[in-house]
């Protein structure tokens, strides 16, 4: 009986930890964004499921899965950069709010592009990794499928990948400065509009990585970023909006909290599963306002 319920332990932390993966991607791309110019992009999961329609486009005229998801990966990068470059720059002095009232509109302008393209009916998408009844593997006699490890080896590659832009090039350098300080940054001659394109569209890209590794676990469709949307913003609050490693972090234990809810308090009910996780989201920020790995105070200066 332990044995048994030890397994199972092991398989659902695996299954949340995958699910989790996917939050954290989609919380990278916050906090990227909101690092380099302070504005919480509430278009991000249109712009990666535009993407994630494109790379099944593409795999249905017969392009190999991975230059697919690369194509899609470039569409979120050039989306990412052009939506910071011609819709969010000219607003952004103007009005904060004028930003959000831009970005919801960019939402519900690409949710609408979405059905007109691709129609509302749902569709299916092949995974990026085996997924057959056989595809598993045993972890301390658990069955593990391949998938999920798949999922979680993507978000590890983009997480070290990220770390290596930031710390050892001139570009992760220059984001960096760019978030410390604006107006100093331009003394040393860093071009600032160019740094703030490339981070949004380098949010764009993971976004897009996010939702191709999202689709195949639900079905695609208008609707399929909603959820994984808003816990992804969870995710980046409660991590720190400034801080990459809070947003991996608490997307991951989103992922951890929500299997573990789902497998033990099965009283609670699937539909009670987003209060119950935001009531503890609640409970960390009122302990802690700016976030787990935040810095205690995040400004434009």
């Amino acid at each position: 009986m332990l044995a048994f319920a030890t397994d199972l332990f092991i398989q659902r932390s695996f299954d949340g930890l995958a699910k989790g993966s996917i939050y954290a991607l989609l919380a990278l791309a916050l906090v990227v964004v909101f690092r380099g110019s302070g504005q919480l992009n509430f278009a991000q999961g249109e712009m990666a499921l535009v993407c994630a329609y494109f790379a099944q486009t593409l795999t249905l005229t017969g392009f190999p899965v991975a230059l697919a998801i690369g194509s899609a990966a470039v569409l979120g990068f050039a989306m990412g950069a052009g939506a910071e470059r011609f819709l969010i720059r000219p607003v952004e002095k103007k009005s904060p709010i004028a930003v959000v009232v831009v970005a919801v509109g960019l939402f519900l302008g690409l949710n609408n592009l979405i059905a007109v393209i691709w129609g509302v009916d749902a569709r299916r998408m092949p995974s990026v990794f085996p997924n057959k009844a056989e595809d598993f593997v045993r972890i301390g006699g658990a069955a593990v499928r391949i998938e999920r490890l798949g999922i979680i080896a993507v978000m590890l590659l983009l997480v070290a990948m990220l770390w290596v832009l930031f710390n050892r090039t001139r570009i992760g350098l220059a984001m960096r400065a760019v978030a410390n300080n604006q107006p100093s940054s331009q003394l040393v001659g860093i071009r600032v509009g160019w740094v703030l394109a490339i981070g949004w569209g380098l949010a764009g890209a993971i976004g897009a990585v996010g939702a191709r590794m999202l689709a195949p676990q639900a079905s695609l469709s208008g609707a399929m970023m909603f959820g994984p949307f808003i816990f992804a913003a969870a995710a980046a609050t409660v991590g720190g909006l400034d801080s990459p490693v809070g947003a991996v972090v608490a997307g991951l234990a989103l992922g951890l909290i929500d299997a573990y809810i789902v497998g033990y308090f099965t009283w609670i009910g699937g539909d009670l599963v987003l209060p119950v996780t935001f009531g503890i989201i609640l409970l960390v920020l009122v302990l802690k306002p700016s976030g787990l790995f935040g810095s205690t105070r995040v400004e434009r200066v």
